[in-house]
């Protein structure tokens, strides 16, 4: 759940609650790039750790 969660809401929120000013353009444009480059990385990546988590909670064969 915590990889493939929301991601940002609350960072976002804040960032636009800042009072106007020349500082929270930039503040809101380096918090959507965070926010959005972590929902690709962590979305790109959530395939290949479920495959791993469900390939190591298969059962061993017996010998």
């Amino acid at each position: 759940m915590t990889w493939g969660g929301i991601r940002g809401g609350i960072s976002v929120a804040l960032a636009l609650s800042l009072p106007e000013g020349p500082e929270r353009d930039i503040i809101v444009a380096v918090t959507y790039a965070i926010v959005v480059f972590s929902i690709l990385v962590q979305g790109l990546t959530l395939g290949p750790l479920l495959r791993r988590i469900l390939r190591d909670d298969q059962p061993k064969p017996a010998r």
